[in-house]
């Protein structure tokens, strides 16, 4: 609510409190602050007056704070120094004219609370810094950056404090009640979004209810999933959402229409990793959502979905808003999205996200599908494996994340992120140096009737003396062809490698102890060429996957 000048608010605030109360006062101040003694007064207290409170003189001596528990304040009567060297002054002759240091200006009020304008403060309008004391010992001081800001907030207190009542109806109620609808019909029609939303927002801090289920909608797609159960509370009704299975990540959004079928398809590309096949599914079906009532304005049962809910970035949350949809589809304008290009990550991201990722190692087979690669590598061999809820890299802990590389591939993976897990986790399997020819490897056992490649990274740390690891290794058929491992400025290969793939050019600092990035680099982007390969990023950084208990990656070493 923009305030221009005090009376059409001071007026509207008279009015309002009067269609409420009936007391038959349409004023709620006093006569106005002559110049001539607000000059007086600033030459008195030594300072001059911050605009805002000066201009509020200048229209009342002082204001009846109706409908909350603040009484009158502001008026210039009693205007004094508090915290002031030696004394608390109210600037009359003898006890002194100039605030002492850290002094602030008590304005007065009627009641047990305190309003407290403080010079220190000052923003680039030049207004103090106001604080409210309500006289409640276990309160922190409201700060507000002016005193018209104060005085705003203290309305908008008003009428949360009569909002549930049926008879309050005013100007101010109409006006933002029309507001509200506006917004929630223009959210369907995907236009002005953040408009809309600053409007809701002043509704809900004026009590208006429906605003805020409104609000929450909104705020909730721009802020983009995964949505947990703290934030549940105001939107699970809309899609009938279990906080339970949100939890555990075994909810399942399921909307009706063309718009659930988009849904179901793209929580399949999601759970084995295709994230960008799974957002560009949900966007060309958008339009076709419908809502669930009158007040359902946004899908937002996919920020809860625990595959989806990763896919659903802030700015993927503002293009679903911005798109029209349900009844908004008749007068909005629908624009078709080109699907992107799909294009493969590789693997050298994983070097430049690693300073942060730390050690991590993973598998690749070809032609097998994720399902049946947990078989393979499960740590109870010849079991069932039931795959685990879906998981992002920490709720994953020591587990290995499986999914599709991506693309025409045909490569499935298996990914661990090493000490990234939750707390009390365990400790992560280490790589052991120098293997014997009697060594398994997981790679081997994966690679059963196709190709698997197997790479294992330990930065290490020079300062620490920890030695870092590259270790490469390529199966057929359950037998390890060929590979190297760099590990602590050492050298060991076996097999015939491909030119691509020699340690000695991949890997020039390799007398260092730890791992040089650049070659962890450089490494890994020559895998990616020689198999043509890839990992999804956005999947393994910001998405869940299921996981699988692995075997040890290296056995019998």
């Amino acid at each position: 609510m923009k305030i221009y000048n005090w009376r059409p608010f001071l007026e509207r605030w008279s009015a309002d409190w009067e269609d409420s109360a009936g007391t038959g006062a349409r004023w709620l101040g006093s006569a106005a602050v002559a110049e001539e003694r607000i000059e007086e007064l600033e030459e008195r207290l030594g300072v001059a007056l911050p605009l805002t409170y000066r201009s509020f003189l200048a229209v009342t001596d002082g204001w009846r704070a109706a409908g909350t528990d603040i009484g009158v304040l502001g008026a210039a009567e009693g205007l004094r120094w508090h915290g002031k060297a030696g004394a608390d002054s109210d600037g009359e002759a003898g006890a002194g004219l100039e605030p002492g240091a850290g002094a602030r200006l008590e304005l007065a009020v009627t009641s047990d609370a305190e309003v407290l304008l403080d010079p220190r403060e000052v923003n680039a309008d030049e207004e103090w810094a106001a604080y409210l004391y309500r006289g409640r010992s276990d309160e922190k001081p409201e700060r507000y950056e002016s005193f018209l800001e104060l005085m705003q907030a203290l309305f908008r207190e008003f009428h949360r404090n009569h909002a549930h009542s049926p008879d309050f109806v005013n100007a101010t109620t109409r006006e933002l009640d029309a507001d509200v609808e506006e917004a929630r019909a223009g959210t369907l029609r995907g236009d002005d979004i953040d408009g809309r939303l600053e409007r809701l927002v002043e509704a809900d801090r004026c009590g208006r209810g429906r605003a805020h289920g409104l609000r929450v909608q909104i705020e909730a797609m721009l802020g983009g999933g995964p949505l947990y159960v703290e934030e549940l509370a105001p939107l699970a009704g809309l899609e009938e959402m279990d906080t339970e299975e949100v939890a555990e990540r075994t909810f399942r959004y399921e909307p009706s229409g063309a718009f659930g079928k988009a849904v179901a398809t793209a929580r399949e590309h999601a759970r084995w990793g295709d994230t960008d096949a799974a957002w560009d599914t949900i966007a060309d079906a958008v339009a076709d959502w419908e809502p669930r009532g009158g007040e359902h304005i946004a899908p937002v049962g996919l920020l809860a979905d625990p595959f989806l809910g990763p896919v659903i970035t802030p700015e993927r949350g503002r293009y679903i808003l911005e798109t029209p949809r349900g009844e908004g589809r008749e007068e909005g304008l629908v624009e078709s999205k080109e699907p992107d290009e799909p294009a493969l990550d590789g693997l050298a991201w994983l070097a430049d996200d690693g300073q942060e990722r730390g050690s991590y190692r993973f598998l690749l087979v070809e032609d097998v599908s994720p399902e049946d690669l947990a078989v393979r590598i499960a740590r109870e061999p010849g079991r069932p494996v039931t795959l685990s809820a879906p998981a992002d890299e920490r709720e994953a802990g020591g587990a290995a994340r499986v999914g599709w590389c991506g693309g025409d591939s045909g490569w499935s993976f298996a990914f661990v992120s090493d000490g990234v897990g939750p707390e009390g986790a365990e400790s992560p399997e280490s790589f052991r140096a120098g293997l014997s020819d009697t060594a398994l490897e997981l790679g081997e056992i994966a690679s059963l009737g196709t190709a698997s490649v197997m790479v294992w990274v330990e930065r290490g740390s020079g300062p620490q003396e920890t030695p870092g690891t590259f270790h490469f290794s390529y199966a057929e058929d359950g037998e390890r062809l060929y590979g190297f491992t760099v590990h602590g400025g050492d050298i060991d290969e076996w097999g015939t490698l491909p030119d691509i793939l020699d340690p000695e050019d991949l890997f020039p600092g390799s007398e260092d102890l730890a791992l040089d990035p650049d070659d962890e680099y450089e490494a890994l982007d020559a895998i990616a060429e020689e198999y043509e390969v890839s990992l999804p990023q956005f999947a393994l950084t910001q998405g869940r996957l299921h996981t699988v208990e692995t075997r040890p990656w290296i056995s019998g070493s």
